[in-house]
């Protein structure tokens, strides 16, 4: 290889590290002092100069009796198992009927316009019908209206994300389970669904995170307080004369940790699903 092209793609190479590194380090940086601050007491966070001190105030006053913020950690929690649940089971029933059933054109095709046009639609201009219909159902104010809505929205992408994995799984088993005297749903339970694992999992992943950051509906479609979930109660420690940097910083230190256990306990699955068609014979 000539000198001058093997030193360009050396000086290409330090410049994607350089490139890489850089990026690594914007992510990082906020999530670390967010870290630092929710250890910091009040006076060192708004006080002149660089004072770093230690402190579980912030925490303390966050689990305090009394404070909403405990209880809207629960509330996320409800939201997020009852959405991924939901969008597992109706996501891979509706994946393996688009993947391996022979569905009619004039059914499949507006199913998945559908499910291709509704994450494009922006979720504000759906919230006044919305709320309407949630007032109609009774599920204004409370974790299951949110998780409805949630499932909804995460709904198309988890039936198509388990399309793509069934569809990596060859027929001849599901034909073959057929001929053997399975049911459809037997073959679907104990043959197909087990070879999706690495799908689940990142469907799980996905519409966790999703629900889990969930802003909009979880402000308007409930009153605040102990109805909220999380995200709502960090956004009310910004008041008007007063910001609470160290509480937020906390809750927000509190907010990432179930998101980072189910990264950690969906990381396998992820892995081997990311890996899967790269391995041949």
């Amino acid at each position: 290889m000539p000198e001058p092209r093997r030193s360009a793609r050396g000086a290409i190479g330090v410049l994607a590290e350089f490139v890489l590194i850089a990026a690594v380090t914007a992510t990082l940086a906020p999530i670390l002092w967010m870290l630092v601050l929710s250890f910091q007491p009040l006076k060192d966070i708004i006080g002149s100069g660089v004072r770093i001190g230690f402190s579980l105030s912030n925490f303390t006053d966050l689990l305090a009796p009394g404070n909403p913020l405990l209880a809207q950690l629960v509330n996320s929690l409800l939201i997020v198992v009852g959405t991924v649940l939901l969008c597992l089971v109706f996501g891979s029933l509706a994946g393996y009927a688009l993947s391996q059933l022979p569905l009619p054109r004039w059914a499949t095709v507006p199913l998945l316009i559908l499910a291709g046009f509704l994450p494009l639609v922006p979720p504000m201009v759906l919230v006044p019908g919305l709320y309407a219909t949630m007032t109609s159902l009774g599920l204004i104010g409370g974790t299951l209206g949110l998780i409805v809505l949630n499932t909804v929205f995460q709904l198309p992408f988890a039936a198509l994300l388990m399309k793509v994995y069934f569809d990596g799984v060859p027929s001849t088993l599901r034909e073959a389970a057929l001929i053997d005297g399975a049911s459809e749903a037997a073959t679907f339970r104990t043959i197909m669904l087990p070879l999706v694992k690495p799908g689940l999992a990142a469907v799980g992943t996905f519409t966790g995170i999703m629900a889990w950051n969930e802003f909009l509906f979880a402000l308007t479609m409930t009153s605040g307080g102990v109805t909220a979930p999380l995200t709502v109660g960090i956004a009310s420690l910004v008041q008007p004369y007063e910001v609470a940097w160290g509480q937020m910083a906390a809750a927000g230190t509190l907010a990432a940790v179930p998101i980072i256990l189910i990264t950690v306990v969906a990381n396998r699955y992820l892995v081997a699903g990311l890996t899967a068609g790269a391995v041949k014979g």
